[in-house]
């Protein structure tokens, strides 16, 4: 799957009239284990996961969110790694949530890396007996979603532990009629007034991403974070 970002994408009015998205059924985490929330790039935890990271912190679930890539190929600024940095902490304190790792790999170099990273994630998950693994859908489009997709679901399956998988480009490139919609695994998780509220907070965190730079037009236009603002989440599993 190859996508132009910049390009319109489909609008979350359309996606709102299809009733397989808003009546998906209802999900539930398994309040008994720990949240572990895999985020390929800074701003994917949130756009993906945010209402539910917001939602565990605050019910004393133990939260922990992995960050994979420093995200310095989003712009053409040797600085913009620093940038991405400080914009992550910053969402994750409007979250809520306090406990991170940045294994800090370039940007689009997961597949190369992809064994030194799973050997960091294993490592990371090894006290946990078991867990909640949240990942990005490996059927995203994105190269670096889909192999950090494929190494939670391969820890996953190792561990026993429950893997819930986050859209995010799905809703760009995709339409309601799309044959690549995992319509038959699609679960909603509806999301509090709280929880929407701290995912918008750490949204407007990513200034870097949702604003021109310079001469650089915003990575994330507004059309497209449209589709993050709904009063759920929504997650293959």
């Amino acid at each position: 799957m190859s996508f132009d970002s910049s390009d319109p994408g489909t609008a979350n009015s359309d996606w709102a009239q299809e009733l397989r998205l808003t009546a998906a059924p209802p999900l539930t985490p398994p309040a008994d284990l720990p949240l572990v929330v895999l985020a390929a790039h800074p701003d994917d935890e949130t756009l993906g996961a945010g209402g539910l990271l917001h939602g565990a912190a605050a019910a004393g679930r133990p939260v922990t969110v992995v960050l994979v890539t420093d995200g310095r190929a989003s712009h053409a600024s040797d600085s913009i790694a620093a940038v991405r940095a400080a914009e992550f902490d910053a969402a994750l304190a409007a979250l809520g949530v306090v406990g991170s790792h940045s294994l800090g790999y370039p940007d689009g170099t997961v597949r190369e890396a992809r064994d030194a990273v799973l050997a960091d994630v294993a490592a990371i998950l090894r006290p946990l007996p078991r867990a909640q693994l949240v990942a990005p859908w490996r059927g995203d489009g994105h190269r670096d979603h889909r192999v950090l997709g494929e190494v939670a679901a391969e820890l996953a399956d190792a561990r026993g532990d429950v893997l819930w998988e986050y859209p995010i480009w799905l809703w760009h490139w995709g339409s309601p009629a799309h044959p690549d919609v995992p319509w038959d695994r699609l679960g909603r998780l509806p999301l509090a007034p709280a929880a929407q509220a701290a995912k918008r907070d750490a949204l407007d965190a990513y200034g870097s991403q949702t604003t021109p730079r310079g001469d650089e037009p915003p990575q994330l236009h507004a059309r497209f974070l449209e589709n993050f603002d709904r009063a759920f989440e929504t997650f293959v599993v």
